[in-house]
């Protein structure tokens, strides 16, 4: 078997890492025993090709990282155990790359001739995404095909799955856009996959624990996904350098007390005493103060802010300086500004209060109306996931569904474990199995499904034409996606 570098697909990238201490080698973070007169790196080739060949793969690419000394290096790898060292490639394709931006004035971003600015409190970072070099791009096979699923899906969906690949130990996936799931690495990175067939597109370093808090928004002009984890804003750059493997995030320290919202159209920093941070147009950080005695709605692409009081909702511009107020009529047995919030879509926004009594209802921002609004069992907390199906107007999060559309109704669910929702179907894990729950049910009873054991796992994202399984089987974890049958 001849190694061809341009017929290896540039994803899955597998990690070899060597201790510090030089006593232990992992393989995608699984423990890789050394034998008697074997070096680390020999042992970590025959990992490869025994992971290769239980994935049914043909060759893949790895990186070899020592962390005694912090060199890396990258191989190819075959299952018949023939190894191609990329280094002097790389080495030659770097001389190259030199010389041809000695020579180039001007760095083309993918498909149009501007540039991406990232500035992080003063700091200008550019995110450049080259153009694709004239090659033939080879056809993408789509991994884990016909595997059978080791959980029984809802009805009327395969018990085969139409991909599957290896994922991170208790994670789920994200349907950030409509082109692109987020998938965990078991490595610890994440990876943006077609929907339909599991393709790679997009990979980034350094993965949220929980990657639907992952969400796409703008920063300066630019679309970043965003998320907010160990005391740290994560800023990723939506497209990739082709030559790249995966996309280091722009990180933001957060101190002690502030928080980071992603879920806005552009992130930004809780400071306290009213005032959050924000990027200008150039993606310099300044703060802002909002009218006190208000919390922050959302912060627009173009830098506007929306917040909203126990009876008014401001709109300022990036400095602060209100440009409008509308009242609005909050909910009885309200007093104060909402407690906790939620943006459901681009107009519409769930809000908590429990400052004299525990009330939840739904806002259209844009007229200032409150579309109705309920008294919960519980106000979820700020930790919990929240699940919005855009299109049927429903939501869910911790034990409240949300329905509103045209049939608007606030409902307690029962205890249980929320995964996803289609429309007005939810979808949850229960002591007793996985289980469904009808929001268009006054009372939202639990129903199974046949075939179902209890250990199951519901489906962690339902769309129109398939479910995503997560399970885990013999410690090797996978996420399956399972096409709808008409």
């Amino acid at each position: 078997m001849t190694i061809d570098p341009d017929k290896v697909p540039a994803f899955p990238v597998y990690t070899l890492h060597i201790s510090e201490d030089r006593e232990t080698v992992t393989l995608d973070g699984e423990h890789v025993p050394v034998l008697d007169e074997e070096n680390f790196i020999d042992a970590g080739k025959r990992a490869i090709v025994a992971k290769l060949t239980n994935q049914h793969l043909g060759m893949v690419r790895a990186r070899a990282i020592d962390a005694s000394n912090g060199q890396a290096w990258d191989m190819i790898v075959a299952v018949n155990g023939e190894v191609l060292d990329l280094t002097e490639q790389q080495q030659a394709e770097e001389a190259i790359k030199t010389r041809k931006q000695r020579r180039t004035k001007r760095l083309f971003i993918t498909g149009a001739s501007i540039m991406g600015m990232l500035a992080l409190g003063g700091v200008t970072a550019a995110i450049v995404v080259a153009n694709q070099p004239d090659s033939q791009v080879q056809a993408y096979s789509p991994q884990g095909v016909g595997a059978t699923l080791p959980a029984a899906p809802p009805p009327q969906h395969s018990k085969t799955a139409a991909w599957s690949h290896p994922t991170k130990t208790g994670a789920t996936v994200n349907l950030i856009s409509p082109d692109r799931l987020l998938t965990a690495d078991p490595e610890g990175t994440v990876t943006g996959r077609n929907p339909a067939t599991g393709q790679p597109v997009w990979r980034g370093d350094n993965a949220p624990e929980n990657l639907t808090s992952m969400h796409q928004g703008t920063w300066a002009g630019k679309p970043v996904y965003a998320a907010a984890e160990r005391n740290e804003l994560r800023l990723w750059p939506v497209d990739m350098p082709y030559d790249t493997p995966s996309v280091a995030p722009t990180t933001i320290a957060l101190e002690p007390e502030q928080t980071a919202r992603t879920d806005t159209h552009t992130p930004y920093i809780e400071l306290g005493d009213w005032y959050i941070r924000v990027p200008d147009a150039a993606g310099k950080l300044h703060d802002v103060m909002i009218p006190p005695g208000s919390t922050v709605l959302d912060v627009a692409a173009d830098g506007s802010i929306t917040t909203i009081s126990a009876t008014t909702i401001y709109t300022l511009d990036h400095t602060g300086t209100i440009l409008s107020e509308k009242n609005f009529a909050a909910p009885e047995g309200t007093t104060k500004f909402p407690t906790r919030l939620w943006l459901l879509d681009d107009t519409h926004a769930l809000l908590a209060w429990d400052d004299t009594g525990r009330v939840m209802g739904v806002l259209d921002i844009e007229t200032g109306s409150m579309l109705f609004s309920g008294k919960p069992r519980a106000i979820p907390a700020a930790t919990e996931p929240l699940m919005v199906d855009q299109h049927a107007h429903t939501a869910a999060i911790g034990a409240i569904g949300i329905r509103y559309g045209t049939n608007r109704a606030l409902a307690n669910l029962p205890s249980a474990d929320l995964t996803a929702i289609h429309g007005n179907t939810v979808y949850a894990n229960t002591n007793n199995g996985p289980v469904t729950l009808d929001l268009g049910k006054p009372e939202a009873e639990p129903q199974t499904w046949a075939n179902y054991r209890a250990e199951d796992p519901a489906p962690v994202l339902v769309t129109d034409d398939a479910v995503y399984l997560v399970a885990t089987q013999l410690e090797n974890t996978t996420v399956y996606r399972s096409n709808r049958e008409q």
